[in-house]
């Protein structure tokens, strides 16, 4: 019997091709989903501050939002009566990352809770901000080095992927797309905030679900009792997944959960 939904966002529950908004079959999908009494929880990239209200404030049939939060790749996790887990990045390992962004010259982003801050705003940044509609603020890297830091993106491509974990032998190195990549707390992953989530709520990684698109999604759908990769999701989440549906323009999540029984 599954009793928690994990669902990633960017790709997943919405997508450039969606204009950025939960398609109204993922909607209802996760209405009844929630009727039949499954939790449904996201497990995103993206930090508390830049979640779209949609998620957090839920819409008509799901009121509230979602019922738990993980975010940052897994370093923090939260519900409604607080965090449940926080694994913010080792001060010395987060100052070695931006010594080497300032030495390699590197377009990153960095994560907080207060947002996503990129240390300059340059044509591949824009690119994914056109790519997730968000906007994100310009902060030094002085500045990045006085707060907690819970995860980076790097812009470089798939080819430095191993010279970045030569480089942060300490962190896990993930992918989302081709664009950037992930540096996190090696004590962080989407499986851990599902790990963490599972053990806050009493449920067996068999009685769950995922969904997700990207590289990082591959772990998670891995350990989940059903893995689910989007149709327009990478090679790493579908190679991960016990089903591929179409792409979440295509009514993919409705689809799957349809496949599965939890919905009609």
């Amino acid at each position: 019997m599954i009793k928690a939904a994990f669902f990633d966002v960017d790709g997943t529950l919405l997508a450039k091709s969606t204009d950025n908004l939960i398609p109204a079959s993922a909607k209802a999908a996760l209405a009844e989903l929630r009727r039949r009494g499954v939790m449904c929880i996201i497990c995103s990239g993206r930090p508390q501050a830049q979640l779209p209200t949609c998620i957090t404030g839920g819409f008509d049939g799901f009121e509230g939002g979602f019922d738990s939060f993980i975010t940052m790749t897994g370093s923090h996790c939260y519900d409604k009566d607080g965090a449940y887990y926080d694994a913010p990045i080792d001060p010395a390992i987060a100052q070695r990352f931006l010594d080497l962004a300032e030495a390699e010259d590197l377009d990153i982003l960095s994560l907080s809770l207060d947002g996503i801050f990129c240390n300059r705003h340059t044509a591949r940044v824009a690119e994914l901000e056109e790519h997730v509609a968000s906007k994100y603020p310009v902060r030094s890297i002085a500045a990045m080095r006085e707060v907690p830091l819970y995860s980076f993106c790097a812009f470089v491509g798939p080819e430095r992927d191993a010279w970045m974990q030569e480089q942060m032998p300490d962190c896990i190195v993930t992918r989302w797309c081709d664009l950037f990549c992930d540096v996190i707390s090696d004590t962080s992953s989407k499986t851990a905030g599902v790990k963490a989530a599972l053990e806050r709520y009493g449920i067996a990684p068999e009685e769950t679900i995922a969904f997700g698109d990207g590289g990082n999604d591959a772990p998670m759908l891995e350990y989940c009792g059903i893995g689910v990769a989007m149709g327009n999701g990478t090679d790493a989440a579908k190679a991960a997944a016990d089903y591929v549906c179409p792409d979440i323009a295509d009514d993919g999540l409705a689809e799957a959960l349809r496949h599965f029984g939890l919905i009609d």
